[in-house]
């Protein structure tokens, strides 16, 4: 087989990990250790919050907003939504819990580990949607997540496998013909 073929195919093979990875980045939960300092619920349509610049133009429904901050400068907004049935299948149906949970952590000012996937992008207004949120006594506690270590070390198994495996096709093929 021609070298154009063998770099056409890992090229795709390349795009195939990049793309798969960046999707389990999002969707697969991590955690941090944080201070919460303040909560908040917003009316939201399709279109993000209603207010002057975007009234509601259809179903609307309520997103709890959690407002954290470490070391006093990094701040961070997460949203605490109800996954239901739908995907990222979390099956969560326990938001208003969270945001109560938040909310007595935000009077205490005691420390938090919230456990969250998504990205913040500013441009989209997508914030992390929180899952789980514990109370903890110190800002050393782990934040490793083994559920998603172990999909991202799946996952590198998995493509290391086919790029072997893509390897071991082109070198058959050019042993049989002669190459």
């Amino acid at each position: 087989m021609s070298q154009t073929a063998k770099k056409i195919s890992f090229g795709l093979l390349g795009l195939l990990a990049a793309a798969s990875a960046i999707w389990l980045d999002f969707y697969l939960p991590e955690k941090q250790v944080t201070t919460i300092t303040g909560v908040e619920v917003k009316r939201v349509d399709k279109d993000g919050p209603i207010g002057k610049e975007n009234p509601a133009d259809g179903p609307t429904m309520d997103v709890y907003y959690i407002y954290t901050a470490k070391n006093d400068d990094q701040v961070r907004v997460f949203r605490n939504e109800d996954t239901r049935w739908s995907w990222p299948f979390y099956f969560k149906f326990n938001s208003a819990d969270i945001q109560a949970k938040a909310k007595t952590l935000e009077f205490d000012k005691k420390l938090a580990r919230i456990t969250s996937y998504g990205w913040r992008i500013n441009m989209f207004s997508w914030f992390p949607n929180v899952t789980k949120i514990e109370m903890v006594d110190s800002a050393d506690v782990s934040t490793f997540s083994f559920f998603r270590w172990f999909w991202f070390v799946l996952w590198a198994g998995l493509f290391g496998y086919l790029g072997w495996q893509l390897y071991r096709l082109f070198e058959r093929r050019a042993l049989q013909h002669g190459d």
